[in-house]
């Protein structure tokens, strides 16, 4: 296994030398939060886009945290991607309990950890499940809290796909670890509007900008999952996977139109949209 550049409270290393105490109230309680920052040739995508979200996150959890030195942390395993496509996850808790307890000390030292890995988006279009949306209802805060997606995608996994859609109430949130979009029977491209059910997703918010002044002007609102059974094409947006088709959907009678010429044109605003934001 290669060696994997790792930092934990600003001390940079490997990730196999890294030790974190069993009463991490990350380990403990999901008490924290991350994010996942891609690189391209070594350049960021939309740093500020994705520190802002990280900042965000934090502020919602009411935790104090030194950003100059999350920021520097960053900085120092940035070097491991140089000239590399790969991603940096990133990961702020609470702290570490003396002993296991629900109330947390108000004087806890904030927990900082994170990795670098070089790695390659597939665009290999994958197949995913319908299945209802389990998780707890603060979503759009980026927390380590997944059992819920955990146990969906888990179960989709049995069936032999890679992802899930999930859905309240028969309208669409999103996918275990993506956004999605669709086109609708009358070629209008559909996503689900932001809500506290939805991560604000940095590549959904690429794709919404790139589209904004074309044919294919994103539709935001509720999304009726009757409307997968006869949509062409329906895809996910993350930060990992970029634009990435759905083949088949376990659960509806959906099945991706082959070549359909709308998604290929929409992935080339795209792609002229990720170019933009790299040479910025």
């Amino acid at each position: 296994m290669i060696d994997i550049s790792a930092i934990y409270q600003g001390k940079l290393s490997t990730l196999d030398q890294v030790k974190v105490s069993p009463m991490s109230r990350a380990y403990t309680f999901s008490d924290s939060i991350y994010e996942v920052i891609p690189y391209f040739l070594g350049k960021p995508l939309c740093f500020k886009e994705h520190f802002d979200r990280m900042t965000e996150s934090v502020n919602q959890m009411n935790m104090n945290v030194d950003f100059k030195s999350v920021r520097h942390d960053i900085e120092q395993l940035e070097s491991a991607l140089a000239d590399q496509d790969g991603y940096i996850y990133y990961q702020i808790s609470r702290g570490i309990d003396v002993i296991r307890s629900h109330l947390y000390q108000d004087n806890l030292e904030i927990e900082r950890f994170g990795y670098a890995i070089p790695s390659t988006s597939s665009s290999s279009p994958i197949s995913a499940m319908l299945c209802d949306d389990d998780r707890w209802g603060k979503c759009n805060i980026k927390s380590t809290s997944l059992l819920g997606n955990v146990l969906s995608m888990n179960k989709a996994k049995s069936l032999g796909c890679q992802e899930v859609v999930m859905h309240r109430g028969g309208f669409m949130t999103e996918a275990g670890a993506s956004n999605v979009f669709y086109f609708d029977a009358s070629g209008a491209v559909r996503t689900s509007a932001l809500s506290e059910n939805i991560l604000p997703g940095i590549t959904r918010q690429i794709l919404i900008n790139a589209l904004k002044d074309t044919s294919y002007c994103v539709q935001e609102g509720e999304c009726d999952i009757e409307d997968f059974n006869t949509s062409p094409c329906i895809w996910l947006t993350s930060s990992t996977k970029g634009l990435l088709p759905i083949t088949n959907l376990i659960g509806t009678d959906y099945v991706l139109q082959e070549n359909y010429e709308g998604y290929k044109e929409i992935s080339e605003f795209f792609k002229s949209a990720m170019q933009s934001h790299l040479e910025a």
